[in-house]
């Protein structure tokens, strides 16, 4: 009983004893961490003065910056180990017109360390301009942040939407819960900025101007521990409204951020005639790497019978006509940009340049990505698309001023791909002339158009017992019974990883065609499920895969695309079937490939007949 009362009373005095405490006079298991009010003055130094410049020349050490009301610095701190955090800075003051700004925050009293190394950032605004950018989480475990330079404005003021300073200082613990630096922060700009303006030759007025060229970059990632920038996504040489980095209607004066090292730019300035004056221009033929253009199955370009005694290679992607257009232009010889500079002829006056009117011709590629189609991309859930067209002698052609690529060009047009109304008659000869393949070589070697025998060849698509016995067929004995499975399935790209098939995202439905040598096993863990259905019966919506295992798998994957109507510059039914041209005629007509999402009957159906001037996609080989 005395115990009984005694572990009562224990028990109500530390139930009064916690009662009459406020919860700061507790010590958690886990001590609060100490925090420190950091105040550091940041800024950039003053502009060198004005001089002379050419490219190769610099004029003024630094970009020009001002704190603007609320600006943040994020001050990354590296331990001994490498370890890593970031703590945010606000701007309380500026000093020099802006040029010098007191930043204050806070930072735990255990990350000031005399081993600790502190490097100060300011990372840019949003590209909308409304707030400071930060480093995440995310960010600072990977060691990087990226930067996207493909909304470039221009704009004077608006360098820091696309650049990073950074500065190194040494961080001490004072009284009273402070911290200071050891001097003021110096912040220096990471990437390399130049001033420029362009003019036509002859006066015409430029509406446009894009940017593109060797060492020119659609983003760059700064390295948290070096303040070190690398170019992500190169924009290349080519000229292309979809890469290209453009400034705002009209602007032809304008600043520009580059990535630090050598760069080559190029500047088009587009006029009124850009697209119409040029839209029948000749394709050029072009030769690409066959090591980079061909689906590959282990080490080796995948191997697909299309008839008892053939093989090919199938591209690793539809074609696409790169359609032509005309620019004033002006290409730089290759420089080499430091960080921290400012290129221009003096101050606030821009290097100047004169572009020469240059006839960019179009040309046949393959599409990036065997899924890639070039579709408008406003109708990715499906639908009807107009396209833009231009008139020239009479004769309608689609534009290239919307979208520069087109993939739905009608037989007999492979001089003239975008023409919409087009006139041919199927013969062995024309054919043969006509073929989009003798423009694409691969390995100095033309590609080539099936024929629909060889794509029936291909994905035979009768019931599973009649199949025939050969490279395009599984077969295997179950007892007595022998079974079958044609290589070739019905699919969708599950893009949420939900195992169902959405139009938001408009997950992508196609065909998966598995190559000669690859087993049913290998072919079935394509897919996300462990039982998918292969061949006649497959139903593209039942059978999920992902873009990831398309890509590592070896297998051809052919979208469900869309046709372009006979005689109107008009896309039909995006994803719903795909309509693909064939080297074979009948009669005077030429046979496309209609592939469906689920079993109809035939692959050559009534309206496989193509007319003259229906558009459809190709899919290009080569012959072993």
């Amino acid at each position: 009983m005395k115990t009984k009362i005694l572990l009562s009373l224990i028990c109500m005095a530390i139930s009064l004893f916690t009662a009459s405490c406020s919860s700061d006079d507790i010590v958690s298991p886990e001590a609060k961490e100490q925090m420190l009010t950091l105040t550091v003055s940041a800024g950039t130094e003053d502009e060198a003065p004005a001089t002379r410049a050419e490219l190769t020349e610099r004029e003024g050490s630094k970009s020009p910056w001002k704190w603007e009301s609320n600006d943040q610095l994020m001050l990354v701190i590296t331990d001994a180990a490498g370890g890593k955090t970031v703590h945010t800075l606000t701007l309380k003051s500026t000093k020099r017109d802006g040029l010098s700004g007191e930043f204050e925050g806070q930072v735990p009293a255990s990350r000031i360390k005399d081993n600790s190394t502190y490097h100060f950032f300011y990372v840019g605004k949003t590209t909308d301009g409304s707030a400071d950018r930060t480093i995440s989480d995310s960010e600072l475990s990977a060691g990087r942040i990226n930067i996207d330079l493909t909304k470039q404005t221009g704009n004077l003021t608006d360098l820091k939407k696309n650049c990073v300073l950074m500065g190194t200082g040494n961080v001490v613990a004072t009284t009273g819960g402070k911290a200071i630096t050891n001097g003021n922060i110096t912040l220096k700009n990471l990437f390399a900025v130049a001033h420029f303006a362009i003019t036509a030759n002859d006066n015409t007025p430029i509406t446009k101007v894009g940017l593109r060229g060797k060492g020119v970059y659609a983003s760059a990632n700064v390295d948290l521990s070096t303040g070190a920038v690398t170019g992500v996504s190169e924009i290349g040489t080519e000229v292309d409204p979809e890469e290209n980095i453009f400034f705002p209607a009209g602007k032809t004066d304008f600043y520009v951020t580059f990535v630090p090292g050598s760069v080559a730019p190029s500047f088009d300035g587009y006029y009124a005639g850009s697209y119409s004056s040029v839209v029948t221009t000749k394709p050029q033929t072009r030769n690409y790497d066959a090591n980079k253009s061909f689906v590959y199955y282990g080490n080796a370009k995948a191997k697909f019978s299309v008839s008892d005694n053939q093989q090919v290679a199938i591209t690793n992607g539809n074609m696409q006509y790169v359609m032509p257009i005309a620019t004033y232009t002006y290409t730089m010889n290759a420089k080499t940009l430091d960080a921290n500079k400012l290129i221009r002829w003096k101050q606030l006056v821009p290097l100047k340049l004169k572009g020469t009117r240059t006839v960019h011709p179009g040309y046949y590629r393959l599409a990036p990505e065997q899924w890639e189609t070039a579709m408008p991309k406003n109708t990715r859930t499906g639908g009807t698309y107009t396209y833009n067209t231009v008139t020239v002698d009479g004769k309608e052609y689609v534009s290239p001023e919307v979208y520069r690529y087109f993939d739905l060009p009608s037989w007999g047009t492979i001089n003239y791909p975008t023409l919409i109304d087009n006139t041919f008659t199927a013969s062995a000869s024309a054919v043969a002339q006509t073929d989009f393949g003798n423009k694409l070589k691969v390995g100095n070697k033309v590609t080539r158009t099936m024929t629909y025998d060889e794509w029936s060849y291909l994905m035979p698509n009768t019931v599973n017992i009649s199949l025939p016995d050969n490279n395009r067929v599984w077969s295997w004995k179950k007892g007595i019974i022998t079974h079958k499975r044609a290589k070739w399935a019905r699919c969708f790209i599950d893009e949420n990883g939900n195992g169902t098939r959405d139009t938001n995202p408009a997950e992508l439905r196609g065909y998966l065609i598995f190559p000669d040598a690859m087993t049913m096993d290998e072919a079935t863990a394509i897919f996300t499920i462990t039982n998918p259905e292969i061949g006649k019966w497959s139903v593209a919506n039942n059978n999920p895969t992902t873009f990831e295992k398309i890509k590592k798998s070896g297998a051809v994957f052919i979208p469900l695309s869309a046709y372009r109507a006979p005689g109107l510059a008009k896309l039909v039914q995006w994803g719903e079937h795909g309509n693909y041209a064939t080297s074979q005629y009948d009669g005077t007509k030429m046979l496309h490939l209609k592939i469906t999402d689920v079993d109809a009957g035939s692959f050559l159906m009534v309206d496989a007949k193509s007319e003259p001037d229906q558009g459809c996609m190709s899919r290009l080989v080569q012959n072993y």
